[in-house]
């Protein structure tokens, strides 16, 4: 009799136990499994939620390769709290935060406080720059600011103040793509919390907190700099049903769809390389950061592009069904996913991709043909459409088409041919609205 194949590796809350029980130990402290357990237990249930596609426990086990002990604890820690994406503050999380921020719809508030009373909340508040009663924002750094406060009220019976203010300067790093003296404010600040607190970390120890910082989140963004552009566009991929509930949800809409592509393209067009890695007196070295930022340059360049194309596919599919019946599933044009059903699919209609010349990034076109590097729950891994449409166009043709309004003004800017050959190949797909969309490659092929 056979059995499936079964792994003897540990399980998520025993690795998550694990690296607590290493990071204490190389502080030179012993804790009772107990105590890891319930530490394991509060990040696990924290970064579980239904939402969370990119920003899991899995993130947390990537990041921390290479950090130190307190590195290890604010890995552990800083992704706990994404308001965003898990709707609120989690359930599991309002006993230890509840009374910290003041929490009505979409404004937060850090709350009023005693600072000598309550001296982990005026550490946490010193560090990130905030005072009580001042608003939060997602921008501002609500998320790291709560993960910070989860992080020295569940530590705090184990660490010295000193040593939890290094751990909530490395959450503090976290907060994404901001200018790049971010990083001086952030040493001004924990050397007033030094003096006020009496930290004892000194001018030397405030450097080398946040010289520690800055490694961690240049870690945490660590995939803006990977060598395979596929890789980078998979954890964009990850990111996407986070920031887009409406792909989280079955039968979502060609505009549902074409509205994501078209909000990660713009995110991704005004992002710049030197907000994405941090440096601070000389950490990283200039040729490291030289070498970080060359390789992010050329994924967000990449990753436009691809994505790009992908809002181009997407329009056309748009505006074939706004001219047949209006907004429907992406599904109803292009076949179910593979995963979902054993369907037919608008890739298996189309025929051989056309020879494409110079105005085409070959890297690109592989991107969109071949695929990214990991399958995601919401969308192919390759993009047969968009490699399709790329093909005959290239960057330039592509831009000016992007340019022309939904409709028979986008229809009638791709090459006729093309177009005729999508419409009959969803035609095939959406039964429904067959005749109409034979009438549109009729009108095109004239």
């Amino acid at each position: 009799m056979s059995h499936p194949s079964q792994s003897d590796g540990p399980t998520t809350l025993a690795r998550l136990a694990e690296m607590f029980r290493e990071a204490l130990l190389g502080l030179g402290k012993t804790v009772d499994p107990s105590v890891l357990e319930k530490w394991a237990v509060v990040i696990h249930s924290s970064m579980s939620g239904r939402g969370r596609s990119y920003h899991t426990v899995e993130h947390v086990f990537t990041v921390n390769v290479g950090n130190d002990p307190i590195g290890s604890l604010a890995i552990l820690f800083h992704d706990t709290v994404y308001c965003e994406v898990d709707g609120g503050l989690p359930r599991t999380l309002w006993p230890v935060l509840g009374d910290a921020l003041q929490v009505d719809d979409d404004h937060v508030e850090l709350g009023a406080f005693d600072p000598e009373k309550d001296v982990l909340r005026a550490l946490v508040a010193r560090i990130f720059g905030f005072e009580p009663g001042q608003r939060v924002t997602f921008q501002t750094g609500l998320n790291e600011l709560a993960s910070a406060l989860l992080a020295v009220r569940s530590l705090e019976s184990h660490l010295d103040l000193s040593t939890l203010a290094e751990v909530v300067t490395c959450i503090e790093a976290t907060i994404p793509f901001r200018p790049q003296e971010a990083e001086d404010l952030l040493a001004a600040r924990l050397a007033e919390a030094d003096e006020e607190h009496g930290l004892g970390l000194g001018d030397e120890g405030v450097e080398r907190a946040v010289r520690r910082a800055v490694e961690v989140a240049n870690r945490d963004v660590g995939n803006f700099a990977y060598e395979d552009p596929a890789a980078f566009l998979s954890h964009t991929w990850e990111i996407l049903p986070e920031t887009n509930p409406t792909l989280r949800m079955p039968a979502y809409t060609l505009g549902e769809y074409r509205n994501a592509m078209s909000k990660m393209a713009g995110f991704l067009s005004t992002l710049e390389a030197s907000r994405v890695f941090r440096v601070f007196r000389g950490t990283p070295s200039g040729p490291d950061l030289d070498a970080l930022h060359e390789r992010a340059t050329t994924n967000l360049r990449r990753g436009c592009r691809y994505l790009r194309q992908k809002v181009l596919a997407a329009r056309l599919l748009e505006s074939l069904a706004g001219l047949t019946g209006g907004d429907a599933p992406v599904s109803l044009f292009m076949g179910d996913l593979p995963f979902e059903a054993e369907s037919q699919r608008i890739e298996d209609l189309l025929g051989e991709l056309p020879t494409f010349g110079d105005d085409v990034d070959d890297a690109v076109f592989r991107l969109l043909s071949e695929g990214r590097k990991k399958d995601s729950g919401f969308d192919l891994r390759h993009s047969p459409l968009a490699a399709f449409l790329y093909a005959h166009l290239g960057d330039a043709r592509s831009d000016l088409v992007l340019e022309q309004p939904d409709g028979w003004p986008l229809l009638e800017a791709l090459p006729r041919h093309a177009v005729a050959r999508v419409t009959r190949a969803t035609a095939q797909i959406a039964t429904t609205r067959r005749e109409k969309l034979l009438a549109i490659a009729d009108r095109l092929e004239v």
